[in-house]
């Protein structure tokens, strides 16, 4: 017996409106939330200075990570 396609797909159409349903809410209610911000945290200028530095020196880490292995690697084939 032949059975249509659409009945098989229906449970997933559902579910994906219901998913998109509930991000839109989300994202509706955390805009509209935004309006009445009391934390303040991060606008300090040392902690945002720190956090220069940390970007700085993970950056300087990751660089010096990846020349070393570049490095490495391409001593192999010398």
């Amino acid at each position: 017996m032949f059975q249509s396609p659409i009945r098989d797909r229906s449970p997933r159409v559902v579910g994906i409106l219901s998913v998109t349903l509930y991000a839109t809410a989300v994202s509706v209610l955390s805009w509209l939330r935004a309006d009445d911000v009391t934390d303040d945290r991060g606008s300090d200028s040392s902690e945002k200075a720190f956090m220069v530095i940390l970007a700085i020196a993970l950056g300087g880490a990751v660089t010096a990570a990846a020349v070393a292995f570049v490095s490495s690697k391409t001593a192999l084939f010398q």
